[in-house]
């Protein structure tokens, strides 16, 4: 009897152990969720849309972004032709120099009359005509038009398929190639509207 007792207390205290090491279903249910949302915080942690690009140049693959919220180097405000009775404020953000290339960033903010729609694009603002911008060094007597990437495609922002919305600011960028060192300014010739003279280049 004394033998069995010892076993029974043997087989009771092995029962116990492998009970502690396992888990029910809906144990490994909890912890592959927990697994999920950890994976899915750190994938939210990325860079996001309007961060910098693999280049390092805010903007440098052409697309728009989120409107950058600092001051502007130079504005101005605009009427649209398009949108009778329309204005649109111009916001040159800067002339950010990055190795060979630069990058012109712009952003637009439409004030338009009530009824117009409430979504527009730089090219309707700019009265169905191409931006086109350029960029003119008068140290060096040259003018410079967007870089093309391999594919013969201009890096820049699309004048048509970038959302603005009325009373909204919205992004561009352009990128040139980059002036020589002597060059501490540039005139921005940007749509139909005025000349931006002298805009600093920031390097």
């Amino acid at each position: 009897m004394h033998f069995d007792i010892r076993r029974g207390a043997v087989l009771l205290m092995a029962l116990t152990s492998l009970m502690s090491g396992c888990s029910s279903p809906g144990d490994d249910d909890k912890a592959s969720e927990k697994s999920r949302q950890t994976v899915a915080t750190q994938e939210g942690q990325g860079t996001g849309a309007g961060g910098p690009s693999p280049d390092g140049i805010p903007g440098g693959a052409g697309g728009g972004g989120a409107a950058p919220t600092g001051s502007p180097v130079v504005s101005a405000t605009f009427d649209t032709p398009n949108f009778p009775g329309g204005k649109v404020e111009i916001a040159i953000m800067g002339l950010q120099v990055r190795g060979k290339l630069m990058v012109l960033t712009v952003r637009l903010t439409p004030h338009l009359p009530q009824g117009s729609t409430e979504k527009t694009n730089p090219y309707e603002l700019n009265d169905e005509i191409p931006l086109a911008p350029e960029l003119i060094d008068t140290v060096n007597l040259r003018r410079y038009v967007v870089v093309k990437d391999n594919q013969e495609k201009e890096v820049e922002s699309d004048d048509v398929t970038l959302p603005i919305h009325n009373e909204q600011a919205g992004v561009a960028t352009y990128s040139f190639a980059a002036p020589p060192a002597n060059v501490k300014s540039l005139d921005v010739h940007y749509g139909t509207w005025p000349t931006f003279t002298n805009v600093p280049v920031q390097r």
